[in-house]
Formats: structure tokens, C-alpha cells, sequence
């Protein structure tokens, strides 16, 4: 049994035994049970509880409390796409905690909005959250919640093509983590990192970073984390030309995406699913994945995975020679990575379409 399986049998025999009356004891009970189901990717029995929860609070007016429940289901709202949901329901917690003066909890829902303003492509917003939230816990000595901000920061850095830069970031976050044995974050700090070193041909030593990450995420069962390694490997397996590990690999992510409702990473997924069979010449699967890729990520408004699906499609018009429609998802394309600060995105569809128009005959 898992450290998070035996943590919810703890947590399940103490609410069989908490009496009803007492609602403080059973309100800590619910918030903490839900916690460990969303860690599980058990999204709709954490929400039940969140809501629990978030009743006995406004029942005692423990307005602290209500806060750090609204600031949980902004968390699981955001993982399941419902972006607008999710901002909702963060920005009440929000409210709440800058009326109530807890400025932790402030600090922790302004990294949260940030991450979600990030995947929108909102950067220089999600930057100015991130750096407000940073400033509030270095001042208050939230050592976790610094190494928290400090590694979504070196992932902003990291898509903007300003790699140093996100190293430093990762590598501050990462040190923090192991001084203070919070592997939860070491694990994702490890996975953004050989993502890092994966984009500059460092295959290896990403392959390395990918396995530690996995080790942790497996160990504490945090399967979130989990999909998203397996994703990365996936990625760096077919790029190495070994397609029926990456395949996998990829469908173990995705297993795992749908199991739990993280609809971001099943677009990501459908994506790199896609590519594989594109490359294989089984142009109709191509097809169907990347149009279900486009759908969800048109859906919940993430923007970087519609660009980069929008150009694979390109490719697959550019080789059957549509040239022209080819362009236009080009173009698409090209724009949202200008719009958002994708550089590496940005260079790839201007090569594309390079070739393209030198191929129309068309140089300049």
C-alpha cells in the first residue's frame, strides 16, 4: 500500500469514528480527506468533499477555512479545463483572505491564478501574479510555497526560449525542496527540469531527471505528476525512434489523464499521439487525434497546445501538398505563439513556412 493509500485508510476509519456534533474535528477531517482523493485523481469524490467541507465552514463562519476549500476547488476546477470556474472560484478565496488579512493563503491562490493565466498565454499577467505571490512568501518565510512559485516561474522562463534563466529558477526551487524533504515538489521540479535538458539534446541526463521524478510520483501516488513524466518520456522515446515504447508510454499518461479528468494533459497526449502515427503514414488516426487534441484545448482556452497541434496539422496538409491550407495553419499558429512568447514554437512555424513559400517559388 502507497503512502497516500494508507494516509486515506487512516483518514476514513477517523470519520467513521468523529461524531457528527463534533464540526470541527469532522470539517478537518473532510478537507484533508479531499486533498488526498484529488492527489489520487479521485477529481469528483475530492469535490464532494471540498463541498462538505466548504458547508461546515460557512456553518461556523470559519472564514479562514472557507478560503483554503475555495482555493482547493479553484485547483481541481482548473485541472479539469473549466478555467473560468476555476478563476471564480479562486478569486473568492482571494477576497477572502485579503479581507481576513492571511496573506499565506493570499500568496498560494495568486501562484494559482498565475498558473492558470500562463497556460492562457496571459505571460506578463501570470509573471505579475507569480512575482506578487513570491514577494508575499519570502517576506512571511514560506519556504514550500517560494519553492512552489519559484518553479512555475522557471517553467514561464522555460517556454519563452530563456533557458539560463529557468535553469536558475528550477535549480533555487529544487534546493529548497530537498532542504525541507517536500518531494512533491522535488518531483515536479525534477520532471520541468528534464524537460529542460531534453530541448537542448540532453537526453540522457533528461532521461535521468524524467526517472527520479517517476520514483517519487510513485512512491507517493501522485499520479498527476505521474502523467505528466510519462508524457515527457514518451516524447524523448520518439524522438529516439523507439515508437512502440513512446506509444506506451503515451498511453499510459493518457490512461491516466482521462482516469482522473485532467483534460489539459489528454489534449497535450492526443497531440504526441498524433505525431507518432503521422510519421508512421497512418494518416487517419493522425488525423482523428489532432483533431481531438484542437477541440479540447479550443475548449478550455489552452492556447500553447492549440498552437503546436495547429502546426502538426500544417505539416500533415504541407506533405499531401495542400499548401495553401498548410499556410493558414501555419498562420494560426504563428500568431498565437507571438501573441504569447513561444519563441522555440514561433522559429519552428517560421521555418515551416519557409519552405513552403520557397517551394511555391515564392523567396524573397
Amino acid at each position: 500500500m502507497g503512502e497516500v493509500d494508507q494516509a486515506l485508510n487512516y483518514y476514513q476509519q477517523t470519520l467513521n469514528l468523529c461524531p457528527t456534533e463534533d464540526e470541527e474535528e469532522l470539517v478537518s477531517i473532510y478537507h484533508h480527506f479531499g486533498m488526498l482523493k484529488a492527489n489520487k485523481g479521485e477529481m469528483d469524490q475530492a469535490i464532494a468533499l471540498y463541498n462538505q467541507s466548504l458547508e461546515l465552514y460557512e456553518r461556523t463562519d470559519n472564514l479562514q477555512g472557507k478560503a483554503t476549500t475555495l482555493h482547493c476547488l479553484g485547483y481541481i476546477y482548473a485541472n479539469k479545463g473549466e478555467v473560468e470556474e476555476a478563476i471564480a472560484f479562486y478569486n473568492q478565496s482571494l477576497e477572502i483572505n485579503e479581507r481576513i488579512g492571511n496573506v499565506q493563503g493570499k500568496a498560494a491562490t495568486l501562484n494559482n491564478l498565475g498558473i492558470i493565466y500562463a497556460k492562457k498565454g496571459e505571460v506578463e499577467e501570470a509573471i505579475a501574479l507569480y512575482n506578487q505571490s513570491l514577494s508575499i512568501k519570502e517576506r512571511i518565510g514560506d519556504v514550500q510555497g517560494k519553492a512552489a512559485t519559484l518553479n512555475n516561474l522557471g517553467y514561464i522562463y522555460a517556454n519563452k526560449g530563456e533557458v539560463e534563466e529557468a535553469i536558475a529558477f528550477y535549480n533555487q526551487s529544487l534546493e529548497i525542496n530537498e532542504r525541507i524533504g517536500n518531494v512533491q515538489g522535488k518531483a515536479a521540479t525534477l520532471n520541468n527540469l528534464g524537460i529542460i535538458y531534453a530541448k537542448k539534446g540532453e537526453v540522457e541526463e533528461a532521461i535521468a531527471l524524467f526517472n527520479q521524478s517517476l520514483e517519487i510520483t510513485e512512491r507517493i501516488g501522485n499520479v498527476q505528476t505521474k502523467a505528466v513524466t510519462l508524457h515527457q518520456l514518451g516524447i524523448l522515446y520518439a524522438n529516439k525512434g523507439e515508437v512502440d515504447e513512446a506509444i506506451a508510454l503515451f498511453n499510459q499518461s493518457l490512461e491516466i489523464e482521462e482516469r482522473i479528468g485532467n483534460v489539459q494533459g489528454k489534449a497535450a497526449t492526443l497531440n504526441q499521439l498524433g505525431l507518432i502515427y503521422a510519421n508512421k503514414g497512418e494518416v487517419e488516426q493522425a488525423m482523428a487525434l489532432y483533431n481531438q487534441s484542437l477541440e479540447i484545448s479550443e475548449r478550455i482556452g489552452d492556447v500553447k497546445t492549440k498552437a503546436a497541434t495547429l502546426h502538426k496539422l500544417g505539416i500533415f496538409y504541407a506533405n499531401k501538398g495542400k499548401v495553401d491550407e498548410a499556410i493558414a495553419l501555419y498562420n494560426q499558429s504563428l500568431e498565437i505563439t507571438e501573441r504569447i512568447g513561444d519563441v522555440q514554437g514561433k522559429a519552428a512555424t517560421l521555418h515551416q513556412l519557409g519552405i513552403l513559400y520557397a517551394k511555391k517559388g515564392e523567396v524573397d
